[in-house]
């Protein structure tokens, strides 16, 4: 069972100017691949011994695109900003703000802006995992890669969200420890797993 939803406040502020930069790798990467979603995981410093979402990238289907600033956007820009509006959608629900438009900047998004794979992502933010328990907890402790096939169709105490991923057809969940963490991808395609990875 997934730990209680995380508050923005009891957890470390976003990515320094460092982290950006693997942000940008992370969506690099997720884009090349063309997986729906990264989530890296790493151990809370206000929860120690617990996995945290720490950053993500969505690379899956937009319902209603907002744009936060008249200029043209690449579209490698327009994808890493939907990923930062899915964040600033979480904390605005964690923090209550939602139904506040009028303090909103016009680009934010609403609830009723996302597709189900968006809200997927979203949600995966409130999820937090002990080493062992869950996808990302059972890479973590035991440092190797762990794949699921038809997430979709998984047990819940295999993959907790199961149901959320059947709602959002997300078909194949890999996990990777990297970098003291580990490096959840998903996408609605089905990856069968190949040699050693």
């Amino acid at each position: 069972m997934a730990l209680p939803v995380v508050r923005p406040s009891q957890e470390e502020p976003t990515l320094p100017p460092a982290g950006k930069q693997f942000s940008n790798q992370l969506a690099a990467a997720v884009r090349s691949t063309n997986w729906s979603y990264a989530i890296f995981w790493s151990i809370s410093t206000s929860r120690p011994g617990v996995l945290t979402w720490k950053d993500g990238f969505y690379n899956g289907e937009i319902k209603t695109r907002k744009v936060t600033s008249s200029a043209d956007l690449s579209a490698d820009q327009l994808v890493l900003q939907r990923s930062e509006q899915l964040r600033e959608l979480y904390e605005s629900l964690l923090s209550g703000q939602c139904d506040h438009r009028a303090r909103r900047p016009a680009g934010a998004l609403s609830p009723e802006d996302l597709g189900d794979a968006e809200w997927y992502y979203t949600v995966c933010m409130s999820y937090a995992f002990r080493p062992g328990q869950g996808l990302p907890g059972r890479s973590f402790a035991s440092n190797e890669h762990v794949w699921l096939c038809n997430a979709q169709c998984a047990d819940t105490k295999t993959f907790q969200r199961a149901l959320l991923a059947k709602t959002a057809s997300i078909q194949t969940v890999a996990c990777i420890p990297l970098m003291g963490g580990v490096l959840e991808l998903g996408t609605t395609n089905t990856f069968w797993r190949t040699g050693t990875w």
